[in-house]
């Protein structure tokens, strides 16, 4: 799992925060923020985003990354004539019962074989058809006439002749052709977009560069998963499951600590957090406690914008957006 556990150094003076204490008795006794719905608020986290920037990547690497720019095929596949069935080549007029086996096409070799009436030559699935073959006859629908000693294919019965012209041949781009559009932009690369890149032989592709995401706890009672269990205090569980979400989703995190509840503290790991990742994190401080005071210190402290306070979903209904 990618993650960064340092927490970036930060003087003193920039940590004390703005924020004064609340008093008990002055809380806020009903939210000041709008009840909205998780569709809702997923609209309102997409359209505050931004992209980052773009990066070249080799093709293999770009796994579960977005495109920047659309994917062009630089050539067509099949690149040649290629038989769809195990069989044999043919001239599609050819209507001769028996036919001499006169070749195999193997990877590679050369296929300007004499083909002519009453002849035929061996092919594999997906192997290139023979220069001036026009159609394949099944394997299935033939039966051998005559073999050498080595077992050998000498000549063959055909049991169905062909129908009509390019039988069971894929032309040159019946796949893909030249300068189609392989793989439209703002698309995420999956496994198979990997092997249609292979396939067409694209070895770079332009991406967005992936955002690093910090992940930050708070509360005086939240301790780390290694420490003893005290009265009162519970192990942090809910940053271990986030930071394994985001790497199930490819995405590094950055490990931003436990905040405790006063607000000097929690603007200190907010400032390390800033410094070190593209998104941060959070959990906690965000409810109607007096000591949940989050969104004080990013609205006094760094003059964040709160698009939403609430959102409709359990457990509880507490939810932040800022920037």
């Amino acid at each position: 799992m990618s993650s960064h556990s340092e927490v970036l150094p930060s003087d003193e003076h920039m940590c004390k925060s703005k924020v004064k204490p609340v008093k008990v008795s002055e809380r806020h006794r009903k939210s000041p923020y709008p009840m909205i719905s998780v569709p809702e608020a997923v609209e309102i986290l997409l359209k505050e985003s931004y992209s980052l920037e773009t990066e070249w990547k080799y093709f293999r690497d770009s796994f579960g990354h977005i495109l920047s720019e659309k994917v062009i095929a630089t050539e067509a596949y099949p690149s040649f004539p290629a038989s769809i069935k195990d069989g044999y080549a043919v001239l599609a007029d050819d209507t001769s019962e028996v036919r001499k086996v006169i070749g195999t096409v193997t990877p590679g070799c050369q296929l300007d074989f004499d083909l002519k009436p009453g002849c035929c030559v061996r092919v594999s699935t997906g192997s290139a058809i023979p220069d001036k073959a026009d159609a394949v006859i099944q394997v299935e629908d033939t039966s051998v006439v005559e073999k050498d000693d080595e077992g050998n294919e000498i000549s063959i019965k055909i049991e169905k002749q062909v129908e009509k012209p390019l039988q069971d041949i894929r032309p040159i781009g019946s796949d893909v052709s030249k300068n189609e559009i392989l793989i439209p932009e703002n698309h995420k690369i999956s496994a198979a977009e990997i092997g249609v890149l292979a396939t067409c032989g694209i070895q770079k592709v332009l991406v967005y560069r992936k955002p690093l995401v910090a992940v930050l706890s708070t509360g005086d009672e939240v301790l780390e998963p290694s420490s003893p269990l005290r009265p009162g205090c519970i192990r942090d569980s809910n940053k271990s499951s986030l930071q394994y979400m985001l790497y199930e989703n490819r995405i590094a995190t950055f490990d931003a600590g436990i905040a405790k509840d006063f607000a000097d503290d929690i603007k200190s790991k907010l400032i390390s957090a800033f410094r070190a990742a593209d998104i941060i994190v959070t959990t906690g401080s965000v409810s109607m406690g007096e000591k949940d005071i989050l969104k004080q210190v990013l609205e006094v402290d760094f003059d964040a914008v709160v698009h939403f306070g609430r959102i409709h979903m359990k457990p509880g209904y507490a939810g932040l957006n800022q920037k």
